[in-house]
């Protein structure tokens, strides 16, 4: 758990990625989402194939409450400000399209806003409880995923080689996050 912050306070928030093991259909997780708990600002629950990491979610949900709080945000609501950031999109449709959970997801990305760090925790555990299972090491870097999210976010071989100069799997998700996290960053700047 992390903290996040806006002029208007501070706020904590849970980001992972959990096995969809008890096979909800996707209007069991936005029913899900959508349930209100005290100190819970916001759930929101995407297709986790496209997540570069833990930091990915992290800058999509600083740069959702940024725009929330700052009175720029595109959406209505700050679960789909952090659907936009996260997927790099200004436009709603696109941004379902390409990280909005279907009937099929396996996987899903799950960030969690809170006021109150006790209630974070067992809304997480709550949400855990109803999905199935965390992953054990989310967002694990593979060649497939690496190859997704540089299609789905634009990146080239260059961009990637001018922050590590590495072949491994491990440095080369590592210098795509912090390139997603640039990408994330510039959503306001497209809208």
């Amino acid at each position: 758990m992390e903290t996040l912050t806006s002029e208007k306070g501070v706020f904590h928030i849970a980001v992972g990625e959990l096995k969809n093991t008890k096979n909800l259909n996707k209007d069991a997780m936005i029913s899900l989402a959508s349930e209100k708990a005290e100190g819970i600002e916001v759930v929101q629950l995407l297709e986790s194939a496209l997540i570069a990491g833990e930091e990915h979610l992290l800058s999509a949900a600083q740069n959702a409450l940024n725009a929330w709080m700052g009175n720029y945000a595109i959406s209505r609501g700050l679960d789909v400000e952090i659907l936009l950031y996260a997927s790099g999109q200004y436009q709603i449709g696109v941004a379902l399209e390409k990280m909005g959970i279907t009937d099929e997801s396996e996987s899903v990305a799950a960030v969690v806003l809170a006021t109150d760090e006790s209630n974070l925790r067992s809304h997480v555990n709550h949400i855990i409880d109803r999905i199935g299972s965390e992953v054990r090491q989310p967002f694990a870097p593979t060649q497939e995923r690496i190859q997704s999210i540089m299609t789905h976010f634009g990146i080239n071989e260059t961009e990637i080689s001018a922050v590590t100069s590495s072949d491994t799997l491990e440095a080369r998700y590592q210098a795509l996050s912090g390139c997603v996290t640039s990408r994330v960053s510039m959503v306001a700047l497209d809208s």
